[in-house]
């Protein structure tokens, strides 16, 4: 998620108030504007527009927001919204108060340089089945996306910043950060169209393929096969579409089925590990610490534990 900002140090990043409600410092640099906003009580139905390519994300608090053709949602921390030029939001701050104020930034990237690097990423590294890079006509959520993330964090401290060399630095963290919402973007559009997609794109077609064959031992060398690209190719494609090696997205894959299967299925951690594809129980608990940061017993205790708090089972 994004760091919050330091309210005791806020004469850093906030200037004086435009209005009783709402905080809103920008900071410039040749190709964006960075605008912070804090809101510090509860309102309704604010309105806000940007005339260039948007990346909206939230700090702290929770904001709804109301946009074109989606239904009202809650837009919370860790969460970022890819907008397209000239859209308007409309925006609710339920619970926003003077102690604990609603944080967010709104980025906004001149389109010319959106261009620029929609040009630069479509020449040097094009997609596999020719599609172009290009930015969202809609707006586009994203759900706590860490290399998301990394990047606005590392773009506000550049950009925050005035010394020698800022405005390089935030150049190249803005082309940082366009190609990972670019990247996420088709990673989501290709996951959630699998079915579709399946017969007419390799990678579509292979992810299909893992997941009808996820209880079998698979390797890089098969998919490439069936990708009908070599291994080479295939793993550059799959790494520049998907954000990840092929490894690491099977064990994702392998992952959450274990996780169903401990949790939903009540099976055992090594019944688990091998039902889902795993050969490895020592394996699987690496994969498993890699990925939770803990070990599958104590994820399970910790699934336990919060379905009996919710409930009240003691």
């Amino acid at each position: 998620m994004l760091e919050g900002v330091n309210l005791k140090e806020k004469y850093k990043i906030f200037s004086s108030p435009i209005d009783e409600v709402e905080h809103r410092t920008a900071h410039h640099a040749d190709h964006a504007l960075l605008n912070v906003f804090e809101t510090n009580r509860e309102a309704f139905k604010f309105d806000l527009q940007f005339d260039n390519p948007t990346v909206v994300s939230m700090i702290q608090g929770k904001k709804v927001m109301h946009l074109k053709s989606k239904d009202p949602f809650d837009f919370s921390p860790g969460q970022t919204i890819i907008m397209p030029s000239s859209e308007m939001m409309y925006i609710d701050f339920p619970e926003a108060d003077i102690s604990n104020p609603t944080q967010c930034l709104a980025l906004e990237i001149s389109e010319g340089f959106v261009q620029e690097t929609l040009i630069w990423l479509n020449e040097l590294f094009p997609k596999t089945e020719g599609d172009l890079w290009s930015w969202s006509k809609e707006s586009f959520l994203l759900l706590n996306n860490p290399s998301v993330q990394q990047n606005l964090n590392r773009l506000i401290r550049v950009m925050v910043d005035n010394n020698f060399g800022k405005q390089l630095r935030a150049c190249n963290t803005t082309k940082e950060l366009i190609v990972s919402l670019m990247q996420t973007q088709a990673r989501y559009f290709l996951l959630e169209n699998i079915d579709k997609l399946s017969t007419r794109n390799r990678l579509a077609h292979v992810i299909k393929y893992i997941r009808n064959n996820i209880h079998k031992s698979l390797s890089v060398e098969e998919l490439a096969g069936q990708a009908c690209l070599s291994r080479a190719q295939f793993f550059r494609a799959f790494q520049r579409e998907l954000g990840e090696s092929p490894v690491h997205f099977i064990n994702r894959e392998r992952l959450q089925l274990a996780k169903h299967k401990l949790f939903g299925g009540g099976l055992s951690v090594s019944q688990a590990c091998f039902d889902s594809g795993f050969n490895s129980l020592n394996y699987f608990c690496r994969v498993f610490r890699q990925f939770e940061g803990i070990t599958p017993v104590q994820w399970k205790e910790r699934q336990v534990k919060r379905v009996q708090e919710k409930f009240g089972v003691k």
